[in-house]
């Protein structure tokens, strides 16, 4: 099941990467978390690294409105996959 919340939210980055109203800095930050979430190494460790980056990406003045409520949505699922 963690593994589905991982992937949901890997497909949920995407959008926001390909987003052309979405400023570069952000989609840099995206592609970062998507990389991180990839990556190897301890799932829960991955999933904790991810929502930090996440936390100070949604704390960016500069995100848009629509946009810090995709990443909202990406750390619940991610939180709620540490719970299983």
């Amino acid at each position: 099941m963690g593994s589905e919340n991982i992937e949901s939210s890997i497909g949920l980055l995407d959008e926001i990467i390909d987003d052309s109203s979405v400023p570069k800095n952000i989609k840099q930050t995206c592609e970062k978390v998507k990389s991180i979430l990839i990556g190897s190494g301890d799932e829960k460790v991955r999933i904790d690294d991810a929502v930090q980056n996440l936390d100070l990406l949604a704390d960016n003045a500069s995100v848009p409105t629509y946009t810090r409520m995709q990443i909202w949505n990406i750390v619940s699922l991610l939180e709620s996959s540490q719970n299983i």
